[in-house]
């Protein structure tokens, strides 16, 4: 249920920016990864209009979005762990959120400035997707240029091991017709 919650909310982000509606992914931007970023940017508007200036940039370079597909999701981990005390003084701890690594296929149509040809590319990657367990509110983190620091920085309980973390390979390359 929670690989299929995450799979399904990772196909409406990729549905809502092919529709052009690229604030949805603002919106859904993981909320701690968000506000780090707004720090960096100087401001949540700043950070707002950068984000929605990179889209209007690959319309203008003539890069178009042409498909997003969502793979099957192949790890899942529990986060954010949650330390307390019970009723009766007792230590206790839960982690509250699920983090699932989901695969993605991106597909951009590019047209040549020089040449004026199109060619078709291929990008492989995954969106760390992100929910409060109990709730089917997902948000997400672009894994695309997310560094494995970066990601034990919000969530440092995740294995060490490579390997036991699953992430999606990333990659990618011109299409031929």
């Amino acid at each position: 249920m929670v690989f299929a919650g995450a799979a399904e909310a990772t196909r409406e982000l990729g549905r809502q920016v092919m529709k052009g509606n690229h604030s949805y992914s603002i919106q859904r931007m993981y909320p701690r990864y968000r506000k780090r970023a707004a720090i960096r940017h100087g401001g949540e508007d700043k950070l707002e209009k950068k984000l929605m200036a990179v889209s209007e940039k690959m319309l203008k370079n003539g890069i178009k979005m042409l498909k997003f597909e969502v793979g099957s999701p192949r790890s899942a981990h529990e986060v954010f762990l949650w330390r307390g005390r019970d009723k009766a003084g007792q230590p206790i701890q839960a982690y509250l959120e699920w983090l699932v690594f989901v695969p993605t296929r991106t597909e951009y149509r590019v047209i040549d400035r020089e040449t004026g040809v199109a060619r078709r590319l291929e990008t492989k990657g995954f969106q760390v997707a992100v929910a409060k367990k109990g709730t089917s509110e997902w948000y997400f983190l672009d894994g695309s240029n997310l560094t494995i620091p970066e990601l034990r920085s919000f969530f440092p309980g995740l294995p060490e091991d490579k390997a036991l973390l699953g992430l999606p390979p990333v990659g990618g390359g011109e299409l031929k017709n």
